[in-house]
C-alpha cells in the first residue's frame, strides 16, 4: 500500500508541475508548510523572501511589468517585477517594487492555515487539479523566472525556470469495493522530491496530510523551463549542506529509482537547482554557475534564493 501511496503523491507533484506523471524536466520541490491537527509540523513564517545575489538581472513573473501573479498566496497584490544584479548600483526603485537595495523582495503571505486561492481555483474560473483523484481540493499557480533579463523575455543569453506554488486541503482518496464498506486512504506528505529529467526521487514526512490528520499543506517547486548552451538544469538537493540519512526505511523512498537513498535536510526543507557555467550562456565570461535554492521550515521565512558560485567549484555536480 505504501508504494501506491508514495507513487500517487509523487504523481500529484509532477502533475502540478509539468502535466506528467513520469520523468519530467529537472525539478526540485519542498513542503513549505504543513498544518497538522491545527498545529504546524513543517513550520515557517508567513513571508516569502526572493533574493538576488548574482550579477544578472532576473525577471519574476509573466510580462509585461506589473502583471498580477500568485493569486491569493500573498497578503497584498503582487505583480511581476525584476531584480537587479550586482553588476551596477540601482538608480531608481520604480522597476523593483520598492525592494531593499533593489536586489530583493519580501512578500507577506496570506494566512498559512488557509488554502491559498491560487490561479487554478474555481474562483478564478479554472479547473481544480486533483479534484478527480483526491477528496480535498488542490490548487496551484506557475510563473516563469528568467535569468539575465529585465524584460521577462527568453532570449539566446537567458535560461529560465518555472516557479510553482501548490496549496491543498489534504490528500485522501475515498472509494468502495464490491461487498465492502467505503474505504478512505490517507496519503503522507512528500517533504522533498527531485528529478534529473530521467529519474525521480523523494522522501515523505511521517505525518499524514489529510482528513483528521492534517488541514493545509503548501508546496514550492522549481522546474526547468529554458536551457541552452549545451547544459541543462541539475537538481542539487542531495548535495546541499546540513543533510543526513535519517530516512532509510524503504517505505519512505519512492520514484523511478525507489532503492536509491535520498538524503533529508536536518532542520529545513531545502531543494535546489544549478545551471552549470551560466556565464557561458550570459556571455559575461565570469566562469560562474547559477544556483537557485528553495527553503522553508524551522520558524524562518520561506526563501527563494538566487546565487552565483565559481564554476571551478562544482565537483559535487553529477557529470
Amino acid at each position: 500500500m505504501y508504494n501506491k501511496i508514495l507513487l500517487c503523491t509523487l504523481a500529484l507533484l509532477l502533475t502540478v508541475c509539468s502535466g506528467l506523471a513520469s520523468a519530467a524536466p529537472p525539478y526540485a520541490s519542498i513542503i513549505a508548510y504543513n498544518g497538522h491537527s491545527g498545529k504546524p509540523n513543517v513550520s515557517t513564517l508567513g513571508v516569502l523572501d526572493i533574493i538576488n545575489m548574482t550579477p544578472w538581472d532576473i525577471s519574476v513573473g509573466n510580462g509585461p511589468l506589473g502583471t498580477t501573479m500568485l493569486y491569493g498566496m500573498t497578503a497584498q497584490t503582487v505583480t511581476s517585477f525584476w531584480l537587479a544584479g550586482f553588476h551596477q548600483p540601482g538608480t531608481s526603485n520604480s522597476n523593483f517594487g520598492n525592494n531593499f537595495a533593489f536586489h530583493s523582495m519580501q512578500i507577506p503571505l496570506s494566512n498559512l492555515n488557509n488554502m491559498w486561492p491560487l490561479a487554478t481555483s474555481p474562483a478564478n474560473g479554472k479547473n481544480v487539479s486533483g479534484q478527480n483523484t483526491y477528496s480535498y481540493t488542490t490548487v496551484y499557480e506557475t510563473i516563469p523566472i528568467v535569468f539575465n533579463s529585465n524584460s521577462f523575455t527568453q532570449t539566446g543569453n537567458t535560461v529560465a525556470l518555472d516557479f510553482s506554488a501548490t496549496s491543498s486541503a489534504g490528500f485522501e482518496v475515498r472509494y468502495t469495493l464490491a461487498g465492502m464498506p467505503p474505504i478512505t486512504e490517507y496519503y503522507p506528505a512528500t517533504a522533498l522530491s527531485i528529478g534529473d529529467g530521467t529519474n525521480n526521487y523523494g522522501w515523505v514526512s511521517c505525518d499524514y496530510t489529510a482528513g483528521q490528520y492534517s488541514t493545509i499543506v503548501h508546496f514550492l517547486t522549481i522546474q526547468q523551463l529554458q536551457a541552452q548552451g549545451g547544459n541543462s538544469w541539475q537538481p542539487i538537493t542531495s548535495n546541499l549542506g546540513g543533510v543526513n540519512q535519517n530516512v532509510q526505511n524503504s517505505q519512505y523512498k519512492f520514484g523511478s529509482s525507489p532503492n536509491t537513498p535520498v538524503k533529508s535536510p536536518a532542520y529545513l526543507n531545502i531543494g535546489g537547482m544549478v545551471y552549470p557555467n551560466f556565464s557561458q550562456v550570459a556571455g559575461d565570461n565570469a566562469g560562474l554557475d547559477l544556483v537557485v535554492i528553495l527553503q522553508a521550515g524551522g520558524y524562518t521565512d520561506m526563501q527563494l534564493l538566487f546565487l552565483a558560485v565559481p564554476h571551478s567549484n562544482n565537483a559535487f555536480l553529477k557529470q
